[in-house]
């Protein structure tokens, strides 16, 4: 059975390894958007030593590479590049308005610029899905096993289990020990104001011996030398460099077709519309984000013209105090993705699972503060050594539900992206902030009210919905192998095929459902 996977970010890399798995051979087609080489200068020189021998000026490079604020949070970038997103994209142009978001043309997706924050879904949260928990958990399974995961069996498995009984280690830093402690000394007081919390987990290479583990560098959100925050990529590479995978870059796809027991495949070579060029699969994986997959799809169903509505996560940063400083310097070689993960089910809030990831003090909060006083970097952190001690950064997300969409059009003026009124998911916030507060004391945590900032729909990059699985699936919606009403042999298998989007963090049960159809369909052929 010749098989297709189009788009090379999480989903498309879980799909590719299940059908790889089950002994098929891939075909993967992809746009392939690659870093620029200058790019990647200073941390490939960062790469050939250990951290305490890394030059000082090489690190200052390194650090410069991301630009921050205090009054907003930028578009992420890996190494210094904003080359995951397509941004004026001859071959997507994109015109957002009232939304902050951007899909990708690149080789590995968005997992190029990822926080590495992963957990699963709980029952509750698939309660209006077609497919039970019971049916997505062998595929959470299988994906943490070659995904890496820094995580502890702690309070938190008793919600969100593991998935695996082999997770890697990560040291973590002062405050946030000093966090855990004081959450854990007042658990019970929490568990009744409704909150749960637990070690964060990260996609995160630890393992001795492996190249790229993590040597807490302390350049996580700028781009780590050793690679070692997972990428879909690692999973890719070695698939093709095996012969598994057929890997074929550089291409734009424009339309699918059935006819005859095959899906047509009508692509150009990116950015150059007229290479065209034709291939006749028996199956087809759709993996190319849920924007790119939504417009791919109603394309090739004919619409011309077209508006869909897409389902969001409210993103939202809160600054928060802790009743004590923790030592810390920038010079410290410490991990500075999420440390701590809370859960809130509070019905004053939602009648959802809040999702909160805590951040330590790291160097971009310094280099925010610097810009925003005439004093040299070193002279603020002394300064403000007392106060940043204190601060830790929570970042969010709400359900769907409570959570502004978007619509996604196609008119004779081209692909447009429309945000909702962000009000109401900024009042939800509020009560959020109102109810942190309240708790206050059994956190160790206070909000910082003037300084929390929200996201734009689609900031937070977890977007889907517009092809939502149905037991009885209707027009533009999709049965439980991701086949929109009237196809056969095309499966959409990233997230716009997901009915509702749970607070807690996609990109996990984006690669487990991904998984569980591509299995699905693999072990049909068979028989």
């Amino acid at each position: 059975m010749t098989v297709v996977v189009i788009g090379s970010g999480p989903a498309g890399a879980a799909a590719a390894r299940a059908l790889c798995d089950a002994g098929l051979r891939v075909t993967l087609l992809d746009a392939g958007g690659r870093i620029e080489a200058r790019r990647m200068e200073v941390f490939d020189a960062l790469a050939r030593s250990e951290p305490e021998r890394w030059p000082p000026e090489l690190v200052r490079r390194a650090r410069d590479s991301f630009p921050v604020g205090l009054r907003h949070v930028p578009l992420k970038p890996a190494y210094g590049s904003l080359f995951p997103y397509a941004l004026d994209d001859p071959d997507l142009p994109l015109a957002c308005a009232g939304a902050e978001t951007a899909p990708s043309l690149a080789y590995g997706g968005l997992s190029n610029a990822w926080g590495a924050s992963i957990l699963p879904y709980r029952a509750g949260d698939l309660a209006r899905w077609p497919v039970t928990l019971r049916e997505l958990a062998p595929h959470y399974e299988a994906v943490l096993r070659f995904v890496p995961i820094a995580a502890e069996r702690d309070e938190l498995a008793q919600e969100l289990p593991l998935y695996t009984d082999v997770p890697g280690s990560l040291r973590r830093g002062p405050q946030a020990e000093m966090i855990l402690r004081h959450l854990r000394r007042h658990r019970a007081a929490l568990h009744a104001a409704g909150f749960a919390f637990g070690t964060s987990r990260l996609a995160l290479a630890t393992a001795e011996g492996d190249p790229r583990r993590c040597r807490h560098g302390g350049l996580c959100l700028h781009g780590c030398p050793y690679g070692s925050i997972y990428n879909a990529a690692h999973t890719l590479d070695p698939l093709v460099r095996a012969g598994r995978v057929e890997y074929r870059g550089g291409l734009y796809v424009e339309r699918l077709s059935e006819a005859g027991g095959a899906v047509r495949i009508d692509f150009h070579r990116r950015g150059r519309p007229a290479e065209r060029g034709q291939l006749s699969a028996a199956r087809v994986f759709v993996a190319c984000g849920a924007l790119s997959s939504t417009r791919l799809v109603l394309e090739s169903a004919g619409h011309a013209r077209y508006s869909r509505r897409l389902a969001d996560s409210q993103y939202y940063v809160i600054p928060l105090v802790s009743a004590r400083a923790a030592p810390l310097a920038a010079a410290r070689r410490e991990v500075t993705l999420a440390q701590v993960f809370v859960e809130l089910e509070d019905p004053r809030v939602s009648a959802h699972t809040v999702h909160l990831q805590l951040y330590g003090y790291n160097d971009l909060l310094l280099a925010a503060l610097a810009r925003r006083l005439p004093l040299p970097a070193a002279r603020v952190e002394r300064l403000l050594a007392p106060l940043l001690g204190r601060v830790v950064v929570a970042q969010g997300y709400l359900h769907s539900d409570d959570s502004p969409g978007l619509t996604l059009t196609r008119s004779e003026d081209g692909l447009r992206l429309i945000g909702d009124d962000v009000g109401p998911g900024a009042a939800r916030v509020r009560r959020l902030v109102r109810r942190l507060a309240a708790s206050a004391r059994p956190l160790g945590l206070a909000p910082l009210p003037g300084l929390v900032q929200v996201g734009r729909p689609g900031k937070s990059n977890h977007l889907g919905g517009s092809l939502p699985m149905r037991r009885r699936p209707g027009l533009l919606e999709s049965d439980t192998l991701g086949r929109p009403r009237g196809w056969e042999r095309v499966h959409v298998v990233d997230a716009a095929v997901f009915p509702s989007l749970p607070a807690t963090t996609v990109t996990l049960s984006v690669m487990a459902n991904a998984h569980r159809i591509a299995a699905t369909v693999a072990a049909a052929a068979e028989q």
